[in-house]
């Protein structure tokens, strides 16, 4: 400490002796701010250090997490202010594709975060991302934190002038970005290859600047700095016995020649800070305070050093002036430019918009706006700028397009279903604009498919109607006395025409007319003996009403989930093939019905109601009431009951029992549970469920109270559940048991759900 004192001592006196004769000659202070990830946090205690002392810098440069605290210091944020945003940041989120799920659309909800791998189609050619994640969440945050210069084009007119590197990954070369847009700047410093999507900026494709100068030294002294402070957090190059696998030799590689050029960039530091963070690593952002911590304590140290800099500085002149531009929450929009589409006219996405042009609005409805235009899934990423002219502004929005298709895929096992390999592939805009065409397959020993066809319709794209097939292959088991008994093949298949509203995100209401078959065979059992097959077909239609605000799909920790569905069954067929037998011969014969019409109505409610830590209050419910006519024939209009996560159409968990363990057409059922957050993404629940067959729907209808669950009217079971929310899916171990059998019921899942 004593020898880097003289050294600055010795080296201020120099700066005296030099400039001290040229009248009005302050010398100009730079700061390096190097990349590093999540230890990249350490530079705010640094900043912080040096606006205790008083010591502000004339010039900014940053690489990857360098750019994000450098830029917000550069346009005048505090390193208090930073690092309450950074505390504030959920980091999981932002540093991941997971938008949740409350801001996508509502027709998309359905097929939203239920995949492993988003494959992009060109044509009908498959190809691989550019990168793991797009960074909508990044950029969305980036354009909020620097709203105030969005107009301001030429980064040295920023309050602290600044500039950040990436790196251009055709040729290798760093790309100093000293002008344009200012968060799509630091966007692209730090997109790390293979991990984020490249950025493009002046027809360059820009990814990390770390991997070619990840200390930005060079590029301050160009723009006129006379004292370099630089503040390293990334790590040199291991050594021969740390290169012990795969990974670290990869790594290295990849690093090998930002590594070197740092060495050459560190020479060229006047006062050169490296904090200790040897217990951390580029990913270790969940530990943010700890890092900070670790910046203050380094800050601290090297206070005295900035102390006596800025003393010094100060006889020569006085220090920069820095300011903080005044941060707008409402702006009066007088233009709404599109910028970046290509097949989707400007006038298509501003239509799906809610707003007029000469409209007054916060920066959170316009981000509510970005939200909504993203959450079409049309879009692979939507930013925003707003350009101030005086008391009026102008809306920037620039897409990315989805390209052509997505292949999609995921892999799921749970001991219920087995294994399930989900395929599947969306195209946009397929023979018509403004539609989607989505197969969906789910190739397991119960098959499945889902094709449909949506166009949206109306000026404001309100509406879409949509032609649609679903189809599924499965086992269906007859209980008794929590027994197997028989075990039937069914097919299940649909046909329908829809129309729904589109203009909300987390609403929807619509009608449709539909034609279902069911095709059922004895598989196992004396059924087999008297019946050969039951044929049934419904024509009917239905009007519904949906909700959905969860902020995720599994393991949510608030929301509301909300389907009401009124259904009018005009025609049913029963066609049954069976047996007849006699002490001389066994006959087949056919008997064709048609059953009365009837209705049905159905409500299915789940909230999630955030308690206080990291509890949540969970709760799923389901009301059915049927005037199906009672020959239990007529399978496909019956509610299978059972199991833990059952994957047929008309099906409702309940945990104690088998999966489709009872068969009722009308029922209540009611499940509460308390969710724990044990650690990130791990999750502990405590279930309860009580099923009723005969309340209160007997109070509304006089309904026919069968021998549904097992010579009883009511049931119930409570079970307990591990689980982890995992990049692949959810993973969980589940137990389970209902009062009347007593024995305990375990599951296994692992992968995202079949639906």
């Amino acid at each position: 400490m004593v020898r880097r004192i003289f050294v600055i001592l010795f080296f201020l006196l120099a700066f005296f002796q030099v400039f001290g004769q040229q009248k009005g000659r302050r010398p100009k202070v730079g700061l390096v701010l190097s990349g590093g990830g999540a230890k990249g946090l350490a530079h705010i205690g640094i900043i912080r250090a040096m606006e205790k002392a008083g010591l502000t810098p004339d010039y900014v440069t940053g690489t990857s997490m360098g750019s994000i605290v450098g830029g917000l210091y550069s346009i005048g944020y505090t390193a208090d202010e930073i690092e309450k945003i950074s505390k504030e940041i959920v980091w999981d989120a932002v540093l991941s594709n997971k938008i949740p799920l409350n801001e996508i659309t509502f027709e998309e909800k359905e097929y939203y975060g239920r995949y492993i791998a988003e494959l992009p189609i060109d044509g009908i050619k498959v190809g691989l991302p550019r990168g793991l994640i797009e960074g909508q969440q990044l950029s969305e945050l980036l354009s909020r934190l620097t709203r105030t210069v969005h107009d301001i084009e030429d980064f040295s007119k920023l309050p602290i002038p600044f500039a950040c590197v990436a790196a251009d990954i055709a040729t290798g070369e760093p790309v100093v970005l000293d002008h344009g847009s200012f968060p799509r700047a630091i966007r692209a410093s730090m997109s790390i290859p293979t991990v984020f999507t490249p950025v493009e900026i002046d027809g360059r494709l820009l990814v990390d600047g770390g991997l070619v100068r990840n200390f930005p030294v060079e590029e301050v002294k160009a723009m006129g700095a006379d004292i370099v402070i630089g503040v390293f957090v990334s790590s040199d190059l291991n050594t021969k016995e740390e290169l012990n696998n795969l990974i670290a030799v990869l790594t290295q590689s990849a690093f090998v020649t930002s590594a070197l050029d740092s060495r050459r960039q560190k020479e060229m530091v006047d006062i050169y800070i490296e904090p200790k963070l040897s217990e951390f690593n580029t990913g270790s952002f969940n530990l943010c305070p700890d890092i900070i911590k670790k910046g203050d304590e380094m800050g601290e140290q090297f206070f005295q050093t900035f102390k006596n800099l800025a003393d010094s500085l100060a006889l020569l002149g006085p220090p920069p002036a820095v300011y903080k531009m005044p941060q707008k929450n409402e702006y009066l929009i007088t233009e709404i430019n599109i910028i970046g589409n290509q097949q989707i006219s400007s006038n298509q996405i501003k239509r799906k918009m809610k707003v007029e042009e000469g409209s007054i609005l916060s920066i959170d409805e316009i981000e509510k706006q970005i939200s909504l235009i993203y959450g079409t899934r049309f879009f692979d990423k939507v930013e925003y700028e707003i350009v101030r002219h005086g008391p009026i502004s102008e809306l920037n929005i620039i897409v990315q397009e989805a390209p052509d298709g997505y292949l999609k895929l995921a892999v799921q096992y749970d001991s219920e279903n087995d294994v399930g390999i989900l395929s599947n592939i969306t195209y946009r805009n397929l023979l018509l604009p403004n539609t989607r065409a989505l197969l969906e397959f789910n190739l397991s020993k119960n098959p499945s498919l889902d094709l449909n066809y949506l166009m949206y319709i109306g000026e404001k794209q309100n509406a879409g109607i949509m032609l649609g097939l679903e189809y599924l292959n499965n086992t269906l088991p007859f209980y008794e006395d929590n027994i197997e008994i028989s075990r039937f093949d069914s097919d299940f298949s649909k046909f329908f025409f829809q129309v729904q509203s589109t203009s909300f995100r987390n609403f929807a209401f619509g009608g449709r007319l539909q034609m279902e078959f069911s095709d059922l065979s004895p598989r196992v059992g004396e059924l087999g003996r008297v019946i050969q097959r039951i044929q049934n077909r419904d024509i009917g239609a239905e009007l519904y009403l949906e909700f959905n605000d969860m902020d995720r799909r599994y393991y949510p920790s608030k929301g509301n989930q909300l389907s009401l569905l009124f259904k009018q069954v005009f025609q049913v067929k029963n066609k049954i093939s069976q047996y007849s037998e006699d002490s001389v011969s066994r006959t087949q014969f056919t008997i064709e019905q048609f059953l009365d019409p009837f209705v049905a109505f159905e409500c299915h409610y789940t909230f999630a109601l955030p308690l206080s830590g990291r509890f949540s209050l969970i709760s799923n419910n389901s009301f059915v009431l049927s005037t199906l006519p009672d020959p239990l024939y007529n399978i496909a209009d019956y509610y299978f009951l059972g199991g833990f996560n059952p994957n047929y159409p008309n099906a409702s968990p309940f945990w104690g029992v088998y999966d489709k363990e009872f068969l009722a057409p009308n029922f209540f059922y009611t499940a509460l549970g308390l969710q724990y957050e044990l650690f990130n993404n791990v999750y502990l629940t405590a279930m309860s469920n009580y099923l009723d067959v005969q309340y209160p729907m007997d109070l509304l209808y006089n309904i026919q109270v069968d021998n549904y669950l097992d010579g009883k009217k009511r049931r119930l079971g409570y079970g307990l559940s591990l689980g982890y929310n995992s990049p692949l899916g959810p993973i969980s171990f589940s137990m389970a048991r209902d009062t009347s059998y007593g024995k305990v019921l375990a599951n296994i899942n692992f992968g995202f759900w079949v639906r």
